[in-house]
């Protein structure tokens, strides 16, 4: 003897949505193939007899963060709410706040490298003191200059060496020099290129993203012209990571710029395991779509303006559209392997 089809689809949705059981254990329980207990739930979710509702307004951000995660090789996005009519400072407090709660688990043995930026500050503004543990800090970038008014470039990495009680190894360097001369006596400086070494080994790598105009802090502290940024912008440059210029595919520009930096090298860079980039605004979307199709980074946090555009240029680019606003897996086994891909990454 049997159920009848739909007697079977109800309870299969029952036990699958209500009861939180595995399609394995249902199609055991009902005695059907687990591909037909896939199959009722799809269509009674195609017909309209199951509907899932969130109440909780973050869905919406954690449903761009989902639709990042599968649309570019990237392992985890953090996106904020934008604040709402709110200037570019207050994103910029969001994200890093977001940024510094990734860092919550930290472990005692962890190598950190990091490059200096406003957002970047709000993270180490927001780190708790003497609660978490690494072993060392290690700029990624030589850095002379300052972030804010009240904040220097060097002042950023001091800070969380501090707040982790970590060892501090910093550039005693410019970002970029004068020329390509300067760079590699510089380079083959040993307490420069010991700390690159060192660099290149951390276990995170944490970034702030330049656009390639005047809102870039590598112009603000005079590294880099009106004048350069457009011979960066006719070599294809989309923007820059501690003082490396990239286009649209992840690859660095060909300019003088790429041997005149005092920085770690980006085949060193996708050596380090996790590789959070922080970043925000328009300006910076055409940036971030380079970060994410080279694979420099692993993790993007952002905020769901910015995630939202970012998503937007993407599709568009590929005559698609964005589906930002249905960001479920198109089947239950998506479903499944997605909510078990987050609960590796937390």
């Amino acid at each position: 003897m049997s159920l009848p089809k739909h007697s079977h689809l109800l309870r299969s949705c029952y036990l699958f949505y209500h009861e939180n059981m595995t399609m394995q254990e249902i199609a055991k329980q009902l005695n059907i193939s687990r591909f037909k207990v896939s199959r009722y739930i799809k269509e009674a979710v195609e017909k309209g007899i199951v509907q899932v509702h969130f109440h909780d307004s973050n869905i919406e951000h954690e449903k761009l963060a989902l639709q990042l995660e599968r649309t570019f090789p990237i392992k985890l996005a953090v996106v904020v709410p934008t604040p709402y009519r709110s200037d570019i400072s207050a994103v910029r407090l969001a994200v890093g706040q977001a940024g510094a709660s990734l860092l919550a688990g930290i472990k005692p043995e962890t190598s950190l490298s990091i490059t200096w930026g406003r957002t970047i500050a709000h993270l180490v503004d927001n780190l708790p003191s003497d609660q978490l543990k690494a072993r060392r800090v290690v700029d990624l970038a030589g850095g002379f200059g300052q972030v804010t008014d009240e904040i220097s470039a060097r002042a950023v990495t001091l800070q969380i060496a501090r707040k982790l009680n970590a060892q501090c190894f910093q550039l005693p360097a410019p970002t970029i020099v004068e020329n390509i001369a300067t760079a590699h006596a510089l380079s083959n400086e040993p307490i420069i290129r010991n700390t690159l070494e060192l660099a290149s080994e951390s276990h995170i790598a944490i970034m702030g993203v330049g656009p390639t105009d005047v809102d870039s802090l590598l112009f603000r502290s005079g590294y880099v012209s009106e004048r350069d940024f457009a011979h960066l912008t006719a070599s294809q440059a989309v923007g820059s990571i501690f003082g490396r210029f990239y286009d649209l595919n992840g690859r660095e520009c060909d300019t003088e710029f790429r041997e005149r930096a005092i920085a770690l090298t980006f085949d060193d860079l996708r050596k380090i395991p996790e590789r959070i980039a922080l970043t925000m605004g328009a300006h910076r979307v055409l940036a971030i779509l380079g970060l994410m199709n080279g694979e420099l980074i692993t993790t993007l946090v952002t905020d769901s303006d910015t995630a939202t555009a970012v998503l937007e240029e993407h599709f568009a680019s590929r005559g698609m559209r964005s589906d930002n606003g249905n960001s479920a897996p198109a089947t239950v086994e998506g479903r499944e392997q997605t909510s078990q891909l987050r609960r590796e990454r937390v």
